[in-house]
């Protein structure tokens, strides 16, 4: 082989390579074996607050139905790695029920939040300032699974100045951002009309320190 012919294919075979370490995916890394709080969902811990009818564990996960956030204070930090396990259970009007996942939570006037739909291969990030909502990024990303009963791994590496998402192990954006002084907790919620309530489940949600 000539040495320019090898050159030719030394240098196809370094930008595959490069090819395939760019679209490798990444990861936020969630500690379980040093979070700061995780759970499974065996049962409904005292720190997510009392069951009722629209909140609760089912079938080892977190359950909601209809309309509710709900955060768990054992979580707040100012930087952490967050990751869960998200699905859209059932869903009679997919245009208006979105699962979201909550962030640096001071209170319901004030936090961070991310949200998906079943029938959209996109996501929204949103703030909550004194109870006025900013939307901060619409994201469409073929990371996301969609339809009714899928399962997306969601992590979030939150830092003192920014947060990552990650969806399925894949990076989808960035953006800047800051806990509220002393930390935020972390929360889940789904939103769904009161006619055509759906049911959304969480599950392995572990909160770990950065690393």
């Amino acid at each position: 082989m000539s040495s320019r012919l090898h050159a030719s294919w030394a240098f196809a075979a370094a930008a595959i390579l490069g090819l395939l370490i760019t679209a490798s995916p990444a990861f936020a890394e969630c500690d379980i074996d040093n979070a700061i709080f995780d759970d499974d969902f065996t049962f409904l811990d005292p720190s997510w607050g009392t069951a009722s009818d629209t909140f609760g564990v089912e079938d080892q996960a977190l359950v909601i139905r209809g309309n509710w956030g709900n955060v768990n204070f054992s979580t707040q930090s100012e930087a952490a790695n967050v990751c869960a396990d998200l699905k859209i259970v059932n869903a009679p009007d997919p245009d208006y029920s979105p699962i979201g996942l909550v962030w640096w939570w001071q209170d319901w006037d004030n936090y961070t939040y991310l949200f998906y739909w079943s029938n959209a291969a996109y996501i929204e990030v949103r703030r909550l300032v004194k109870g006025q909502s900013q939307t901060l990024l619409s994201s469409d990303t073929l990371a996301l699974k969609t339809g009714v009963g899928e399962t997306n791994h969601i992590e979030v590496q939150l830092r003192p100045k920014d947060a990552t998402i990650f969806i399925n192990g894949t990076q989808v954006t960035r953006f800047k951002g800051k806990p509220p002084k002393g930390g935020g907790s972390v929360g889940v919620y789904g939103s769904s009309p009161d006619a055509k309530p759906a049911t959304f489940a969480f599950d392995n949600l572990v909160v770990s320190p950065p690393q």
